[in-house]
């Protein structure tokens, strides 16, 4: 199940017809491509196909341009989208991360290089999690989000948060000899 899928229905279930644009933006202001693993381009395609496969009606096409094609969610949409929904709160599914990749084959970097990967990833993570601690309430104050979003923003710098504390404990130990 995609991802971008499962967001577009999810957003146009309101059953307020929405034009691609529209739809772009609100998952902007969400930032669902830090959480969702979305491209926004893949936007306006995506509609299109659900268009094609009945979970979305084409209320108004201006001249076959993407962004101002106005789409609306079907019954069979949002009975697609509620399956979708269920479906996601039930699942358990691990993300890909690179960096456990790479965490598989520490033993191979030298002991100075695989604490300065470490130190330069922890100290991304401190930049990160303090802009966004001083920007997201800012941000937010400013924008009409729904709670909702808001909780979801929390828990990305949670995660962000344990990885940082986790690679700190690693340094210690990497200093300590206690890995590789």
């Amino acid at each position: 199940m995609s991802a971008i899928r499962i967001l577009l229905l999810g957003i146009l279930n309101d059953k307020q017809p929405r034009h691609g644009y529209e739809v772009k933006q609100i998952l902007e202001s969400w930032n669902a491509d830090k959480w969702a693993n979305i491209g926004y381009g893949s936007i306006y395609f995506s509609l299109k196909k659900m268009a094609e496969e009945g979970l979305l009606t084409i209320l108004d096409d201006q001249g076959g341009k993407q962004d101002k094609t106005v789409y609306q969610i079907t019954d069979s949409g949002s009975s697609a989208f509620m399956v979708m929904l269920r479906k996601q709160w039930l699942e358990l599914k691990p993300s890909v991360d690179p960096f456990q990749v790479a965490l598989t084959f520490m033993q191979y970097l030298p002991k100075d290089e695989l604490l300065t990967a470490l130190e330069h990833r922890a100290d991304t993570w401190r930049h990160v999690i303090k802009t966004s601690n001083r920007i997201l309430p800012m941000a937010l104050r400013n924008m009409t989000l729904p709670k909702h979003i808001d909780e979801n923003h929390k828990l990305i710098l949670a995660h962000y948060q344990t990885e940082l504390e986790w690679i700190e404990s690693a340094i210690e130990k990497v200093k300590n000899d206690e890995l590789p």
